[in-house]
């Protein structure tokens, strides 16, 4: 079982796992997190968990994925410069132009 210590906002700022000889820290909340878990950024609304991501956090999130999406990969960057490589090479033997 876990328990998850909160700051005065009700977001998570530690946990713990216990059961057995380990003990709920006091302060603690007990209330598992829903799973799958369902937040991006869980908060403790006093009675159940919310998402706390504000709209503005959710933009700057989704604008980062997307930029992460964009950006191409190790293996696409190294295949455009053998392209690259291979039309200079192609130019310069006049085969192309």
């Amino acid at each position: 079982m876990y328990a998850y210590e909160i700051n005065d906002n009700g977001y998570i700022v530690n946990n713990y796992v216990v059961g057995g000889d380990v003990l709920v820290p006091d302060g603690c909340i007990t209330v598992q997190l829903p799973q799958p878990l369902l937040f991006y950024r869980p908060q403790w609304s006093g009675k159940e968990w919310v998402e706390g991501e504000t709209e503005k956090e959710k933009v700057e999130r989704e604008a980062k994925q997307l930029l992460e999406s964009l950006k191409p990969s190790p293996t696409e960057i190294a295949d455009a410069e053998l392209e690259i490589k291979m039309i200079t090479m192609l130019k310069e033997m006049e085969v192309i132009q």
